[in-house]
């Protein structure tokens, strides 16, 4: 296949370097020649006209136009000529009537014996003579050239001027400055023909001469260049089906040599990084096999991780995504906002439904409360029952987190409202207690234990969340209870309900309580 397409391509290419070298130089000659023949000819036609143009004028000088007329007839019939005519400056034929011979007769007499000869050869004029070249020939004063193509063939033809010179103007008068014009036409086709029997010979030779110097140098280049590349071929296909022994030719000083001894070079080049490949692989396999054992532990552990997850507040993911040691878990006093709410008359409920009926109901509703928490950036802290407390915290803005559980609250009431709608029939409709309170409180993990047995918990204490829950104690259903910090904080986004000072169970002062009052309801706005 290798020396089936190169020695092709070689031999495309020499071809065509022969046809664009060789073969131009001998356009180049043939077309040369061609004009040369042709210049020839035409150069023997003008040399005849110049000789007929002359025996003309030496019989009109002699005064004997009867004689002119025998020698025309003469040349008519003697000359290689194809055509030969004198016409006037008029373009009528000339030496055919008493025209010219009547002009010469009233100018300067004519002897009578040669008016009697020149009667007796009388004949009608042929055709009158037009046409662009006679009439250069006539204004020009020059003889006037053409090669042309008549009935088929070429012809060339002269039409050369007899100029009316000083001598001649006594007989033929001074009044114009030429007396006839004479036209010879050549014929051209012998020329023609004999040069494309030249050019044939030369485009045969040129053939010839290109197959066999085509062959010559193709058989040279696959001696020289086909074979020893086809040996490469062959010595890199065994290096590509794994021997790296082969070893291609490389005793000849040339460039081809010096491609052998490159490619030897490089096979033993291969034999050595395939050898070292070899170990590589050997490596690169006990580590895949450790990497896929490392995978599988990484797959079992983020399994782990998505399960825990579900029981680790998002706060805690997010610290320990930035501190998988864990220091920031340590307590810490941070301003929060609780949000603790309970389901009003659970007592009620627990009596009405049995146990798994109820359990239902409590996740039905805090499943879909636990979005609405997650959207404020609240965290779940502890469940208790009927009761969820929700701690909400920014490290941006004291103002955040009260806005942020406050938003959660009035969400989750009016979910709550959806559900009983959406669930009526179902379960009993629910309301809830909720209260929200911002302080300060002891935020982060609690170890219970030691040792193998120790166990992290992760909340907020201290006195803001135990008054939160106090808050949700005292709401009424569906009622959001805040204290005086959180008001301070939402007052200029909602509308409060100052319901005055209380006292709470475990609290040693009375606190000033509001009740936030829905959109489009007001009564006391403080």
């Amino acid at each position: 296949m290798l020396r089936s397409r190169l020695a092709t391509k070689l031999t495309v290419l020499i071809v065509l370097v022969l046809v664009l070298g060789f073969g131009t130089l001998t356009i180049l000659t043939i077309q040369r020649e061609a004009d040369l023949v042709v210049d020839q000819n035409k150069l023997a036609a003008r040399r005849l006209t110049a000789s007929l143009v002359a025996s003309i004028e030496a019989a009109m000088l002699q005064e004997r136009p009867d004689v002119t007329r025998a020698v025309l007839q003469e040349l008519r019939t003697t000359s290689p000529v194809e055509e030969f005519n004198v016409y006037r400056r008029n373009g009528v034929e000339a030496f055919t009537d008493l025209a010219t011979a009547t002009e010469v007769v009233r100018n300067a007499g004519l002897a009578p014996d040669v008016l009697a000869n020149i009667q007796k050869m009388q004949r009608a004029p042929g055709p009158a003579m037009t046409g662009p070249l006679f009439a250069r020939a006539v204004e020009t004063l020059k003889t006037q050239e053409s090669l042309d193509r008549r009935n088929g063939a070429w012809f060339f033809t002269l039409a050369h001027p007899i100029l009316n010179q000083e001598k001649c103007q006594g007989c033929h008068g001074a009044d114009h400055q030429v007396r006839a014009v004479v036209r010879v036409a050549t014929s051209m086709e012998p020329v023609f023909a004999e040069v494309r029997r030249h050019r044939d010979r030369q485009i045969l030779v040129g053939v010839l001469t290109i197959l066999a110097a085509g062959a010559v140098l193709t058989v040279t280049m696959r001696r020289i260049v086909v074979r020893p590349i086809e040996t490469l071929a062959t010595v890199a296909r065994r290096v590509g089906d794994g021997d790296f022994e082969a070893r291609a030719p490389a005793a000849s000083p040339d460039e081809i040599g010096r491609l052998g001894s490159a490619f030897n070079h490089m096979t033993a080049r291969l034999a050595e990084a395939y050898h070292e490949l070899e170990g590589k692989n050997t490596e690169l396999e006990t580590a895949l096999r450790n990497l896929q054992e490392s995978r599988q532990r990484l797959e079992l552990l983020e399994q782990i991780k998505g399960e825990l997850s579900k029981f680790v507040p998002d706060a805690v993911k997010k610290l320990l995504e930035r501190d998988p040691t864990a220091t920031e878990l340590q307590k810490r006093t941070v301003e929060v906002s609780v949000l603790f709410l309970d389901i009003a008359g659970y007592t009620r409920l627990s009596e009405q439904l049995d146990p798994k009926r109820l359990n239902q109901l409590v996740q039905t509703y805090f499943s879909n409360f636990l979005e609405i928490i997650q959207t404020h950036h609240g965290d779940v802290n502890e469940t208790a029952g009927d009761g969820l407390m929700v701690i909400f915290q920014s490290d941006r803005d004291a103002t955040d987190h009260a806005l942020n559980a406050t938003r959660a609250a009035f969400a989750i009431r009016q979910r709550t409202l959806a559900l009983n709608e959406e669930y009526g029939g179902v379960f009993p409709s629910v309301q809830l207690h909720m209260g929200v309170n911002t302080g300060e409180a002891l935020v982060g993990a609690t170890k219970l234990g030691a040792g193998a047995g120790q166990r992290w918990t992760f909340t907020a204490t201290g006195p803001t969340t135990n008054v939160a829950a106090r808050f949700a104690g005292s709401a009424q259903g569906g009622e959001i209870v805040v204290g005086p910090s959180t008001a301070e904080r939402i007052r200029t986004h909602f509308v409060l309900e100052s319901l005055g000072e209380k006292t709470f169970k475990n609290v040693s002062n009375p606190i000033h309580v509001y009740r936030v009052i829905p959109p489009g309801v007001y009564e006391k706005i403080v």
